[in-house]
């Protein structure tokens, strides 16, 4: 019936008003995150996300409205009196304005401009009581152009077609070019469902230049309606057909030619796809629509336009309605991911950086004791050094002349005062050369070996920390230590030089061990000759004592380098307690992530991503309860989003902490790729008419499996398939741990088997990142590890509770263990937990499962088996239980024990294969 129609619209506004408090609720997230969060303009600043958002808005205030384009006047007046089953349009007419459909209470008719202000105008329609608009009043006199300000005509109706703000608008004929200035006004904040109503059998060009016109504006499917004079679909008389003629369209021949060859000329124009070419009237009775954002263009005829026309509008509503939601959870998901990112990097910088500093205290104490150890060690070396130095200067006094020539230095001078200092300068050039070039040899090595890493990690943790006292820091301090202890540059004027202070050591030696000096001062000389030159370099050869040269080296490397040292300590405790002061806030940041912004913005996708799933395969259909847990009811469903057979758990969560935890499970079971071990996430619906509509239900689909691995061991498994369910539930689990991810809750119950005993790992509640992991005390008391009563745990937490599930798996029952079972309460069974109370060994394990759980349930964390480790083991165990089964059937006539032997086999060689 047509007048579900106005159903349509209003599923549509309620599905509007859910977007529109999940846009609001977006917005205030972001908000918040931008004022309370550190990285907040950081993760708002992408500009893309903000467009997004603001493009919902604007399509969520569009008004959704029936646009009836067509042939000709004739051709629109067919559709709309079809649909409202009376004739409201004259049926032939040209030239008419603009007409708007509204529901009101009394018919009424009138002139607006811009839909916004009334004109004031006689109407042949005020006259008298009206059926069909009268043709003066629709039509557009020879002043009026369609594309100027021309007014266009609204008529209210009270008829249950335009119920719940149902819109039908009808543009004028125009011209092609004309389209674009009429719709604009008209179409501003419109959702358009466009219908476009043929009369002929063919479409002329004027047609096709129309459509192509319009489908370039709008870019939307168009719904195309093959209309005629059928009084089934229109009150036109058919008294001017021949007998012969009534009767062929009582049977549909006429109408179904005509559909036909509309159809041959729209698909050779390109406006339809193969696939929905007419073959049968039950293609015309059932289209095909896409169910995501790319709504084919449709073709039906008039006498099916109660079934395909409503369907064509929930298509159009829903492709909308999908688009909208599809970005808000796209928007969702990628701050959830940048959330879980930002959290892992902040958890690696709390720890990763109080051990950079303390790296970087050992390595520099390393360097600090070497060179202290260089200054002490070649004390004796570098006295032989400076010995032969002033040996082989002393042998070759005129090559030291020779470099004073060189160097531009020899010149006359007025008093032998200047020529002796600057002898002295050559001098102690050449010897500290001679010093520095040994030096530098002998520790070049240990800059490479130290100062490298060392710089790097105080850049990393210097690159938030501007404020030093002193401004000096740790870098700084480092670059120093390496400054006076190898840089031997006589040239340099840099104050902490080790030979420049070492050159004016010397000075002050020769002014007391050259009382030659004096003499030649004395003298009342004038002219420094050669072999008073001479003389003054072997004086000053002979005065100067290399074992007290080299002492005052040592002493000068040592405090330089002591000196370097102290200034570093120092910048490292400024800088430890900086940052230390960060690490503080980036906890608090890691927090406020983790149990506020990242659950708030889970739900937030967990309803986007709901709604999604909703427009596309609709609400799930219940065939029956099939188990209940603590937190929900699983039932089995009819087919949904193509997953058959399929179940879905059912959850109330009672208050926002179990929403959010709920929330943070939807996300991390629905992104994991897929894997078979793992029980796939295929969907989510939201019910909030559950309970009422006081308690919203969260549906999760999934598909339906056998039954979980409890049942399974009360109904009796054999060893084979018991020991492939455990290397099935290892698989699993490791593949959760390569993604990041801690279940924290394995059990009998939460491992699913197929119809061929092979496990799936389902239930992920308190699954979790480890780096979003709050140290919170969850999962089942006889599965716990030790440390998880700590708050302070990792991913070796499974590993225990697989240990745990072996045992079970190995007794092949579901009794609890004798040692758990004497305790009669949780705490009392953590307690003891803790002291080392663990399962007892049942007299018919196998040793190498036996040894192989207690590695698994060690209390400390760090004794426990690598999963890489633990998976071949169990491969092993389980070959040779497959060959033990091949021993014990050499000696059996048992049949069924033969088949289930070699289907074990089949499984396992399926499964290596594979």
């Amino acid at each position: 019936m047509l007048t579900d129609i106005p159903r349509e619209f209003r599923k549509y506004s309620r599905n509007c008003l859910s977007l529109r408090r999940i846009l609001r609720e977006t917005r205030n997230a972001l908000e918040d995150i931008s004022c309370n969060l550190q990285l907040g303009n950081e993760l708002n600043s992408d500009i893309l996300i903000q467009d997004i958002l603001d493009k919902i808005d604007r399509k969520l205030e569009k008004r959704p409205t029936m646009l009836i384009f067509g042939q000709n006047c004739h051709a629109k007046a067919l559709f709309v009196n079809s649909i409202f089953e009376q004739t409201i349009l004259p049926l032939y007419g040209r030239r008419w304005r603009y007409v708007s459909f509204l529901y009101g209470l009394k018919k009424n008719i009138r002139l607006t401009l811009g839909h916004e202000y009334e004109i004031l105008e006689k109407l042949k329609a005020h006259d008298h009581q009206w059926v069909t608009i009268p043709e003066e009043d629709i039509q557009l006199n020879d002043r009026e152009c369609p594309t100027e300000h021309c007014p266009s005509l609204e008529v209210e109706l009270c008829h249950p077609m335009l119920k719940d703000n149902v819109v039908i608008m009808v543009p004028p004929d125009c011209q092609s070019d004309q389209y674009s200035d009429i719709l604009n006004r008209h179409t501003k904040n419109v959702l358009p469902v466009i219908i476009y109503a043929v009369s002929e059998d063919v479409l002329s060009d004027h047609n096709i230049q129309e459509i192509k016109k319009l489908k370039d504006i709008f870019k939307l499917p168009f719904l195309f309606v093959s209309v005629s004079n059928s009084q089934k679909t229109s009150v036109i008389s058919t008294e001017s057909l021949t007998e012969s003629e009534q009767h062929l369209l009582e049977f549909g021949h006429i109408a179904h030619t005509k559909l036909q060859n509309l159809r041959d000329q729209l698909l050779r124009l390109g406006y339809l796809n193969e696939s929905g070419k007419l073959k049968t009237d039950e293609v015309i009775r059932k289209p095909s629509f896409c169910l995501e954002c790319s709504l084919d263009n449709t073709l039906m005829c008039d006498t099916k336009i109660n079934e395909d026309f409503i369907l064509f509008v929930r298509e159009v509503f829903k492709s909308s309605l999908l688009k909208m939601a599809a970005l808000l959870s796209e928007v969702h998901n990628k701050y959830l991911r940048k959330f879980i990112l930002c959290a892992f990097d902040m958890a690696r910088e709390i720890q990763i950086t109080p051990k950079r500093i303390l790296y970087s205290q050992e390595i520099e104490l390393k360097l600090y004791q070497a060179l202290m150890k260089i200054a002490c060690d070649q004390q004796e070396e570098i006295t032989k050094i400076i010995q032969k130095t002033l040996q082989d200067m002393k042998s070759n006094v005129a090559e030291v002349l020779e470099d004073r020539t060189q160097s531009g230095e020899s010149r006359s001078y007025q008093t032998p005062k200047i020529a002796t200092m600057e002898i002295q300068q050559l001098v102690l050039r050449r010897l500290s050369n001679s010093v520095a070039n040994e030096i530098v040899q002998s520790v070049g090595c240990l800059q490479e070996s130290f100062t490298g890493t060392l710089q790097r990690c105080l850049d990393s943790l210097e690159k938030h920390c501007h404020e030093f006292e002193g401004n000096l820091s740790a870098s700084d301090a480092v670059k120093q230590i390496i400054s006076a202890a190898y840089n031997i540059d006589l040239q340099s004027s840099t104050s902490s030089s080790v030979i420049q202070t070492f050159v004016d050591r010397l000075r002050m030696t020769l002014s007391n061990f050259v009382p030659w000096h004096n003499t030649w001062l004395s003298s009342g000389q004038d002219h420094c000759n050669l072999q008073w030159q001479l003389q003054v370099v072997t004086n000053m050869i002979d005065s100067l004592s290399a074992s007290k040269l080299a002492k005052t080296i040592s002493l000068q490397f040592q405090e330089s380098v002591k000196s370097s040292h102290e200034a570093f300590q120092s910048a490292i405790r400024s800088l430890e307690n900086q940052l230390s002061g960060q690490l503080e806030q980036t906890e608090e940041q890691r927090i406020t992530i983790r149990k506020k912004h990242a659950p708030r913005f889970a739900r937030l996708a967990l309803e986007s991503t709901s709604l999604c799933d909703l427009l596309r395969w609709g609400m799930p259909k219940q065939i029956k309860e099939i188990g209940r847990g603590q937190y929900g009811v699983v039932s089995s469903c009819e087919p949904w989003g193509g997953v058959d057979p399929c179940a879905f758990k059912s959850v109330v969560p009672p208050d926002d902490r179990h929403w959010n935890d709920l929330a943070m499970e939807f996300y991390y079971t629905r992104s994991l790729p897929e894997h078979p071990r793992i029980v796939k996430l295929r969907g989510s619906v939201i019910d909030y008419t559950y309970g009422g509509g006081s308690s919203p239900a969260v549906l999760l689909m999934m598909e339906r499996l056998t039954r979980d691995l409890y049942c399974g061991l009360n109904q009796g498994l054999s060893w084979p398939v018991r020991l492939r369910v455990s290397i099935d539930v290892i698989k699993g689990v490791r593949y959760l741990h390569s993604q990041g991810l801690v279940h924290r809750d394995i059990k009998l119950k939460n491992v699913l088997l197929d119809k061929d005993d092979r496990a799936k790992l389902t239930d992920f509640g308190f699954c979790i990142p480890e780096a979003m992991m709050s140290g919170s005390v969850v999962g089942t008391p006889v599965h716990m590890a030790p440390e998880l009563l700590s708050g302070r745990y990792d991913s070796s937490v499974d590993v225990y509770a697989f240990g745990i599930l072996f045992w079970y798996i190995c007794a092949g029952q579901v009794t609890l263990p004798n040692q758990f079972n004497q305790f009669h309460n949780k705490e009392q069974l953590w307690n003891n937990v803790r002291k080392g109370i663990r399962p007892e060994c049942l007299k018919d394990f196998d040793q190498r499962c036996w040894n192989l759980m207690e590695q698994c349930w060690a209390a400390e964390p760090s004794e426990r088996p690598l999963l890489g480790y633990v998976q071949p083991q169990l491969e092993a165990i389980y070959h040779d239980a497959l060959s033990g089964t091949i021993d014990d059937l050499s000696v059996t006539e048992n049949p069924t024990e033969c088949f289930a032997f070699f289907q074990n086999l089949d499984s396992y060689v399926s499964t290596h294969i594979n």
